[in-house]
């Protein structure tokens, strides 16, 4: 086998002109290949990481939340979320978690009355140290930067959506480049009159301050005025138009009161992506052993744009990748066509000294094998060269699922991918030589002998 080997290698080069340009076109196949699928390697894993720093991996919510639970606040509550919090982190997983943190979802009408302006909005209650240590998370090892988010883990007071402050005419207060408010706001969402009253009692502030009107647990209407600290963007605008952030306090004394101990759902963070069926399977099994009324939801329930993005890069890579195998196999099937047809006479006279078919078929297709592994390998080589510049120029764009510029990152660390393209290529290299190899092997000897 190791002369043959050697055979195939000397054969593969007698026209060297012809054969470096296969090896050039394989090469620049292979490049082409990992530089796109790093690119899309990189975009899915940043999609899972701003998700996962958005919203962890898991959702843990009293069961019928997920479906019925948005106009049913109290019914499909987390009454207690501190003893469910402490039975994971004691259970075998509790290892496995970055960060648990509670959630509390309130929705309703914000208003800055000294501007006649109102607005539904969606709310977030949150524990903003437990939201920027998410921030934090790293789980692929790609040294994704984090956004700059305007959370300050001592805060008390709100964060909005950019153009929620539009709406709400903020801009000033807020000192939002590029905001231009309406000359006359119109309250298009006007609220009884007492209402209003009771929400522009006392001195106007200088600061920012929104006025949160929400239904609460009992049904009955609850006001607080909380103070805005900054714009806090998000990347769907019908979001953005709606978005409030406030301390997880503020929204349980909305909604609950005084004093409570409840929560929409608890988020949780792991510190791999990939043990997130292990650990939905552990959870599952530990509130059925406890009897508690919980339910589970992971990352593709809650955020689907997510499968669906990656979805859409994977066929554009899959594409690709088809074309650039039809390429190969025209490159390689053209250059073993050639040199057969430069070797008839060699070919007679191999087989009319004894040689089987079956060997004249193998050091074609061995030729063939030794083009696409030189090719492949200077390919692969040359994409870890250039996706290493291109990530030390420090390019900047803005990723899907992020409404804030991040550093361009082409993530080579797939060797999962890199093998693939570089096998391959091989084997569309191998079948591509394997028809003309048979055809030389099928040839008559009388009819080799006597070509010209």
């Amino acid at each position: 086998m190791i002369n043959s080997i050697k055979i195939a290698y000397r054969n593969a080069f007698r026209n060297k002109r012809r054969t470096l340009l296969s090896i050039l076109a394989i090469a620049i196949g292979g490049f082409a290949s990992l530089t796109i699928g790093s690119f899309v390697n990189s975009v899915n894993q940043g999609i899972r990481t701003q998700t996962a720093r958005d919203g962890g991996h898991i959702h843990i919510h009293t069961k019928g939340y997920f479906n019925f639970g948005t106009g049913k606040t109290d019914k499909y509550t987390i009454n207690d979320y501190t003893t469910v919090m402490n039975l994971i982190k004691n259970s075998s997983i509790g290892s496995d978690i970055a960060v648990m943190t509670p959630v509390l979802q309130v929705s309703g009408i914000a208003g800055n009355y000294a501007k006649n302006a109102s607005q539904t909005f969606i709310g977030i209650g949150q524990i903003y140290k437990d939201q920027l240590e998410m921030q934090k998370w790293d789980g692929y090892k790609i040294d994704m930067p984090s956004p700059k988010t305007p959370l300050s883990k001592n805060s008390t007071s709100a964060y909005i959506g950019k153009g929620l402050a539009i709406n709400l005419s903020l801009c000033e207060k807020l000192h939002i480049k590029g905001c231009v408010e309406e000359v006359k706001k119109i309250n298009n969402n006007p609220i009884d009159s007492d209402i209003s009253d009771f929400m522009e009692e006392g001195k106007i502030s200088d600061k920012a301050e929104v006025s949160l009107l929400v239904a609460s647990s009992s049904g009955a209407p609850n006001i607080a005025n909380i103070a805005v600290e900054n714009v806090w963007s998000k990347t769907q605008k019908n979001l953005d138009d709606m978005f409030i952030a406030l301390p997880l306090k503020e929204a349980q004394v909305l909604l609950y009161g005084e004093k409570n101990n409840k929560a929409s759902a608890i988020n949780i963070q792991l510190k791999s992506y990939e043990e997130m069926p292990k650990i939905i399977a552990s959870l599952k099994k530990l509130f059925k052993e406890k009897k508690l009324n919980l339910e589970i939801i992971d990352l593709q329930t809650f955020n689907p744009e997510v499968q669906k993005v990656i979805g859409i890069f994977g066929v554009i890579f899959g594409f690709v990748s088809i074309i650039i195998g039809l390429i190969v196999v025209f490159t390689i099937s053209n250059t073993m066509t050639m040199s057969i047809m430069e070797r008839y006479n060699e070919i007679g006279t191999l087989r009319s000294m004894g040689l089987r078919r079956s060997m004249i078929r193998r050091y074609f297709v061995l030729e063939g094998s030794i083009i696409g592994i030189i090719g492949a390998s200077i390919g692969v080589a040359l994409a870890y060269i250039v996706t290493t510049l291109i990530n030390s120029v420090g390019l900047m764009w803005s990723p899907p699922n992020t409404a804030v510029e991040t550093q361009l990152v082409l993530s080579m660390n797939n060797i999962a991918l890199v093998v693939f393209v570089w096998l391959f290529l091989i084997f569309v290299s191998t079948i591509s030589s394997l028809v003309p190899a048979s055809r030389a092997s099928k040839m008559p000897i009388v009819d080799a002998l006597g070509h010209h």
